[in-house]
This record gives C-alpha cells, structure tokens and sequence, in this order.
C-alpha cells in the first residue's frame, strides 16, 4: 500500500462472524467510490466464534484488510488502542462490527474532517435500541458526562467516530475510556463536532455491554475529570483541597476548646479535662497534616507537569487551533 494512507477504519470485533462478510462489503461500498487510498483494520478480541477464520478468508481477496488478533478478551477500549497503534491513516474511523453503525457515514464524517475540525463523534438521533435498559441510561450519562466535563457531546457512546491520525496517537487509553475520546481530545486543543449517523437495530448475535457497566463508567468518568482539567492547574485543585483541610482543622480545634470552656466546673477531674483537650489536640493535627500533604502533593504534580513539557504542548496546540 502506497503511504501514507488517507484514512484508516478500525473495527474491534467480538463473535461477529455473521455481520464480517456484510460489514466489509458495506465498507467497501461506502469508501471504493471516493476515490481515497485506506485500510481496515479487524482487531479480533479473541472471539470464540469463527470470526478470525473469517477475516483470514476476506484477507485473501482484500489487500486493504489488516487483522490483530488478541491472546485474551481484553474489550473494546483495548481493542480501539491496538487499532490506533497499528493505523497509518491520516484519518482513523472507528466502528463497530454488529452492523449497528453504518458504513454510509464515513464519507459525510470525511467531509467534516474537511471542514478543519479534528474530531467528529457521531450522534445516534434515532438510536435502534430498547428504550429501558440501553437508551434511558445512555441519556444520563451523557447529560452527566456533559456537565462534568463541559463538553456537550449528545452520544458520547457511539464508536462511530473520526479522528486525525496526530490527536489519536497521543491519547492513551485504557479501561472503558473510549467513549471519553472526545472529552480527552478536546482537553488537548482538538476541535471536536458532532454529526447525525445512521443507527441500524442489530440483526446477528447479541449486545455485549449491558447496563452493569454503569459503575466503571463513573469510575473513569471521574478519571478523565483529573486527566483532562486537572492535570493543567494541579497546584489549584489540590490547593482547594488543602485550604478546605485547614479550615475544617481549624474550626475542629476552636470548637473543641469552647466546649471545653464551657463545661467549666462540670470537668472537675483534670484528667478529664486533659484527656478531652488531647483528643481535641491530636484530630485537629490530624486534620492539618492532611492539609500540609494535599499541598505538597500539589507542589509535586506542578513538578511533573513542567518536567514533562505537558503544559507547553497543550498551550502550543491551542495557538495552533487557534491560528488555523
């Protein structure tokens, strides 16, 4: 294949062995036309099922289709990671292989790319799902990622994306994170939209995630929070943190010494009053030691982003964004 190549399409697959002849002729019908050199990419996530046989086969009479087969079941966001290290596509598209998402949306995706944005994540408006146990919690956590992160993505769920080839290999991934991709893109500079795909009802198999994901989705929600904002301002954020420990150690101390005033004469032991003015000493040290850690720990994180060059990039990245 002639490099570099203009677009990569990265399909994680799963006991798919039904939708793969369809889907790859689906994908060839939707690219072919537009006259672009490509690859696809099959990242096999050790399917149980006939799928590897079946790639092998369409790999015979397709020189486009590339295929990573893993040892385990490591999922989808390691499935899309292994994708992107292997691309060499100006533009890496991911999608799924139960047909879902419809390959007819790649070139309006190509268009947008065009139009100078980094990132377009496709919006499943009229999404093909039960309503109950697979739309009403993507709703939520969707608006709950929106809010927590401030950028406003209406599906954040929908691996029908497009990235530029620069923006995906400086993503590292991992756990669940790939329907963070946009948030984590925009946070580096990357201009992200939105475009309105086609979502087709499944037809083989059945899905492979369920509602039980919700908690790792929390878990990494919050991480993605710390990567993408935090890590630029890291003295700020653990400052808060200190001076809130400190607050709370010093209202602890002076209310533990007005109860201890006022109790007066009702503590005629001294070994009472003692052993009160010690439990009231020994919390509140405790509580500014807290304070003294969360500040250091802060100074310690502003040493690694400036090591790193972390916050040079991420300001260079702007001006670029900015200036094109």
């Amino acid at each position: 294949m002639p490099s570099p190549i203009q677009l990569s399409i990265v399909v994680p697959v799963f006991n798919e062995a039904e939708s793969l002849p369809i889907l790859h002729q689906q994908i060839q019908d939707a690219v072919v036309p537009m006259g672009i050199t490509w690859e696809l990419i099959l990242v096999d996530d050790h399917s149980t099922d006939d799928s590897h046989a079946i790639m092998l086969d369409l790999r015979r009479n397709d020189p486009h289709l590339r295929i990573v087969r893993f040892s385990h079941n490591y999922g989808q966001t390691a499935g899309l990671a292994a994708g992107f290290d292997v691309s060499r596509g100006e533009v890496v598209v991911t999608m799924d292989g139960d047909l879902q998402n419809d390959p007819a949306d790649i070139p309006a995706m190509m268009q947008k790319m065009d139009e100078g944005y980094d990132v377009v994540a496709g919006w499943r408006k009229s999404r093909q799902d039960g309503f109950v146990l697979r739309r009403l919690p993507s709703i939520m956590a969707n608006r709950l990622i929106g809010f927590v992160t401030g950028v406003k993505i209406h599906d954040t769920g929908c691996t029908l994306k497009s990235f530029r080839r620069d923006v995906v290999k400086r993503l590292p991934i991992y756990a669940e994170q790939h329907r963070f991709l946009p948030v984590m893109s925009a946070g580096s500079g990357a201009r992200v939209t939105e475009l309105v795909v086609n979502h087709r009802p499944r037809i083989y198999g059945k899905s492979k995630y369920g509602i039980g994901r919700a908690w790792r989705v929390l878990l990494d929600l919050m991480a993605i929070k710390l990567i993408v904002q935090f890590s630029q301002r890291p003295l700020r954020y653990f400052g808060v943190l200190s001076l809130s420990f400190m607050a709370a150690g010093a209202i602890f101390a002076c209310a533990g010494l007005w109860s201890l005033g006022s109790a007066g004469t009702n503590l005629d032991e001294n070994w009472e009053r003692n052993s009160w003015l010690n439990i009231v000493v020994s919390i509140s040290a405790l509580i500014w030691m807290l304070m003294v850690f969360f500040a250091l720990l802060g100074l310690l994180a502003e040493l690694v982003i400036h090591a790193s060059g972390m916050h040079k990039r991420s300001a260079l990245t702007r001006i670029l964004n900015e200036q094109n």
